[in-house]
């Protein structure tokens, strides 16, 4: 790669896209009347809600609730869950495509109020559109279909490329010499990803630019066929594919909480964050017996969690002394509602009550606040 230069434009597309429009007639028209003519090793990033659009993927919808839904049906796999003062739940996601977004990434801005899905396969959409381009102007190019997304570790959105034509989007470094002449073995630049972020700070798809052309970049060009898709980090590699609470959720064996998720906003006080962690507690799997001996209570508005033995004696579940169960019960109660209450970023010291005899009457948890 000897390119040292790198240009961006965005040039306007007079006309509106819309379901059935011929998007890549329209991009090709949008070129030449602004007298743009295409280079071999140039790269065109194309917004993917103007494909989308082209391709009928809009929906209605009337409720939040609804549009919830349409998130579920669009991904494969919850990352995390947070709610919110407003009412809205907003859920990260494992999309159909493989990328890992916020509400699977629909898109609701400048669609009337619908909803603006993914392509069905982004990369056969870039592939269909990188063709009729270079027939047109008798070159070889790239081409991207760009969305955007938030980042783990960093504030603010960013363009990614959701599809992928004309090269591999990955500049594997692996086996080369650095300056100091040392072999690289881990860096794997995803140029792709790179190449839509720079196309991102000149287009937009709301004012007119959905369509950026790269020039300088032709380096990179090859003949991959992977697509976008290769991209996506497998999940068996994925060392991030909970949030914290829902890892230590799935670790006590609640798959789907009942009730309000955690707040995004830091808007739960400890009772809510307590009676959050008691849920999973009692709604998770258990792996021992021993538990239905034993009832928990709030008290101090948050500040104490009190367990003791329930009103009427419990039923055994194994053939093992009932009141060996009942003490195994009691100490998996204790060690369980401490890992719930780690996922609300609260503290537990337990205090352990005692009868005379020494068999166990119960507990009390104090609560407080962890800090970073």
């Amino acid at each position: 790669m000897n390119d040292r230069l790198l240009t961006v434009y965005a040039p306007p597309v007079e006309e509106a896209i819309g379901v059935g429009s011929d998007l890549a007639a329209i991009l090709i028209n949008a070129l030449r009347r602004n007298r743009i003519d295409l280079k071999d090793g140039d790269v065109l990033v194309i917004a993917s809600k103007v494909v989308s659009k082209a391709e009928g993927r809009i929906r209605q919808v009337d409720t939040r609730a609804e549009f919830e839904d349409l998130v579920a049906a669009s991904s494969t796999h919850l990352v995390a869950e947070r709610s919110y003062a407003s009412g809205t739940t907003v859920q990260v996601v494992r999309t159909d495509a493989g990328t890992v977004q916020a509400a699977a990434g629909l898109d609701q801005s400048n669609s009337a109020g619908a909803v603006v899905l993914h392509p069905v396969d982004s990369d056969r959409s870039a592939d269909e559109l990188r063709a009729r381009v270079e027939q047109a102007f008798s070159v070889r190019i790239g081409l991207v279909i760009s969305d955007t997304t938030s980042r783990p570790w960093r504030i603010g959105v960013g363009d990614f490329a959701l599809g992928l034509s004309g090269f591999s989007g990955l500049d594997d470094q692996r086996g080369r010499l650095d300056d100091d002449g040392r072999v690289q073995t881990v860096t794997v630049r995803a140029v792709a990803d790179e190449i839509a972020a720079a196309a991102d700070l000149v287009k937009g798809s709301s004012r007119g630019l959905p369509m950026a052309l790269v020039r300088g970049a032709g380096g990179y060009l090859d003949n991959g066929g992977a697509g976008a898709k290769a991209l996506n980090r497998e999940l068996d590699e994925d060392w991030f594919r909970y949030g914290h609470v829902e890892a230590i959720h799935r670790g006590l064996g609640v798959t789907e909480l009942p009730g309000r998720a955690a707040a995004g906003d830091g808007g739960d006080d400890i009772l809510e964050r307590v009676s959050r962690a008691l849920r999973v507690v009692r709604t998770g799997q258990a792996r021992t017996p021993g538990h239905e001996a034993w009832r928990m209570r709030i008290e101090g508005a948050g500040s104490r969690v009190i367990i003791s033995p329930s009103d009427g004696p419990a039923s055994p579940q194994t053939d093992g002394p009932p009141l060996l169960e009942a003490m195994v019960g009691l100490g998996s109660l204790v060690e369980r509602t401490h890992t719930a209450l780690f996922a609300e970023d609260l503290t537990a010291t337990t205090r352990w009550q005692w009868e005379q005899s020494s068999y166990p009457r119960g507990a009390v948890i104090d609560i407080g606040l962890r800090m970073p």
